[in-house]
């Protein structure tokens, strides 16, 4: 089976190509691309946060926290 390019024997010395590199357009277009995932993260984050902070917030205000379990005593066997 021949999967191999022309030329990568042992021992030969390889220069490195142009093409084994990312162009500075692909970079940039990655850095953006991290940068609106992590910001959509965030915002994501925040928005739930608030949420949750909110609601209890509102509960608290009406009375209406939510109902605690009774604490209940275990006796120890002997």
């Amino acid at each position: 089976m021949d999967d191999h390019a022309e030329g990568q024997e042992f021992g030969k010395t390889r220069t490195i190509s142009k093409l084994d590199w990312p162009t500075p357009e692909i970079l940039a277009a990655a850095h953006r691309a991290r940068g609106k995932a992590l910001r959509e993260m965030v915002v994501s984050s925040a928005r739930w946060l608030c949420r949750l902070v909110a609601d209890h917030v509102l509960a608290l205000s009406l009375g209406r926290a939510k109902p605690t379990p009774a604490k209940v005593r275990v006796a120890h066997k002997r």
